[in-house]
């Protein structure tokens, strides 16, 4: 099978053009690419050094300068590398749309000054802080609180919310065992319940049991985990808290889901 190589290049992190590379990515077979980021590139002397390590493959550059992506576009040609400018025509189109010059000032996308900067950092601090439970007292602090069963992707998906802004408490509960009080006695519709199909749910846990290394038990269980799902179900439906089915889902697609029944909008772009 042909790998065909792609390489990424940016005069920051790389990864806005990450995101974007592997969202288009998913249209296409994945094993059939090798793909390489070159990210902070400084200068035409360092853009001629990256480029002498390129194979034949093909280029997808982010760079503000417009110097550089002139230089881009000309040392392609004489290498016989096909490159494409990801950023330069959306930039040209906003300036011709709004009448508004862009800077063209290549500094990080996330400033460590910058106040959406410091409330990403805070966000994930806060949902690190409570995680499965922990200072569950602290509820009232939070701006969505995730609530499930073990295992159905409330810690990924608390701290995806996390970096884009929100402050984010996971709460595990134990249906036989009822809601912790912090919990029960919590009035905010900031609520949202997580669920997955029980026969996933069980191969999720078996195979944590067996990286573990640990004696099989009712927590994974097939018919344990089918009347745990079921319970919990019943609980979120009294309390009103809506619920999202995470199965098959990614953690994007999951995190999305709950902004859209909260009515909330991202705080702070990606």
């Amino acid at each position: 099978m042909k790998k065909h190589f792609v390489y990424l290049l940016s005069d920051s992190s790389g990864n806005l053009l990450e995101h974007f590379f592997n969202a288009i990515l998913t249209q296409f077979p994945r094993e059939q690419f090798e793909v390489r980021t070159l990210p902070f590139l400084k200068g035409e002397a360092h853009l001629h050094r990256e480029l002498d390590h390129v194979r034949k493959g093909v280029l997808f550059h982010a760079v503000v300068s417009p110097a550089l992506k002139k230089e881009i576009a000309k040392e392609c040609e004489k290498r016989k590398l096909l490159s494409w400018d990801v950023t330069g025509p959306t930039v040209e189109y906003l300036e011709k749309a709004t009448g508004i010059r862009a800077a063209a000032v290549p500094e990080p996308l996330h400033s460590t000054t910058d106040t959406a900067y410091r409330g990403r950092v805070e966000a994930l601090e806060f949902a690190l802080q409570h995680d499965d439970n922990r200072r569950i007292d602290e509820l009232e602090k939070a701006d969505i609180i995730l609530v499930g069963v073990s295992r159905v992707s409330k810690s990924p998906n608390a701290l995806f919310l996390a970096y884009r802004g929100f402050r984010v408490a996971n709460v595990s509960i134990v249906p036989s065992q009822g809601l912790p009080e912090p919990l029960a006695q919590h009035t905010r519709k900031n609520v949202v319940a997580l669920t997955l199909q029980p026969k996933q749910l069980a191969e999720i846990r078996k195979r944590r049991f067996q990286d573990w290394k640990l004696e099989s038990f009712e927590y994974e269980d097939l018919a344990s985990v089918i009347r745990e799902v079921m319970e919990a179900e019943k609980i979120y439906k009294e309390r009103g808290w809506p619920v999202i089915d995470t199965t098959d889902l990614a953690v994007e697609e999951t995190s999305a889901l709950v902004l859209a029944e909260l009515k909330l909008k991202p705080k702070v772009f990606e």
